[in-house]
């Protein structure tokens, strides 16, 4: 006879060092949440931060005083160009640095139109606007550095309304077309008393 021999088997213990795992790690966790939680009621609470007094806007009459003292200081960086204008409506110099270049440029046509009688020629060709007149005689790129002053002979209320209309515009477009800023400064406001 054979003898039958039972073997024994040990139980399986990975399941309880699993389980011992988790308990002890959980125990770890709670424990250093407790610790965190502690030190955060140690802690002095923030001080609150006082808050920024709005700046006040300048009033109109301080922005006002300080727009026109920084205008004064870049029109007095750029060189006054003069541009001389005839009661007739032509061009007849212009003066920079000291030096005269006398021209005879017409800014008037006749138009066909009776209504009218003449009309500015800068509005048909940009070559024959003021500012343009002046950076080709000049043979400079733009106007930038200088203070176009537009000069007419005769005070604006008697030059043609054309060539009123027209160097007005020039003015306008002197910015925008050559980079120069410009003027027309009235002869009747030159008197002095």
């Amino acid at each position: 006879m054979r003898s039958r021999r039972h073997a024994y088997r040990r139980p399986d213990l990975t399941s309880l060092f699993d389980v011992l795992f988790i308990i002890i790690f959980a125990s770890l966790i709670r424990a250093a949440a407790v610790e965190n939680a502690a030190a955060q009621a140690q802690k002095p609470p923030p001080a609150p931060v006082a808050p920024v007094a709005p700046l006040t806007p300048p009033d109109l009459a301080a922005l006002r005083t300080r727009a026109l003292a920084d205008l004064e200081i870049q029109l007095a960086t750029r060189s006054p160009l003069v541009i001389r204008v005839s009661g007739k409506g032509t061009v007849d110099a212009i003066e920079i640095a000291g030096k005269n270049i006398p021209l005879d440029v017409p800014l008037l046509e006749h138009s066909p139109d009776p209504d009218l009688g003449v009309a500015y020629l800068g509005e048909r060709s940009a070559e024959l606007r003021v500012c343009r007149i002046a950076l080709v005689q000049l043979a400079v790129p733009d106007l930038a550095p200088y203070l176009v002053i537009v000069a007419p002979a005769v005070a604006l209320a008697d030059l043609p309304h054309a060539l009123y209309v027209g160097l007005h515009r020039d003015i306008e477009r002197c910015l925008a077309e050559q980079r120069g800023l410009a003027t027309i400064v009235d002869p009747t406001a030159m008197v002095m008393p």
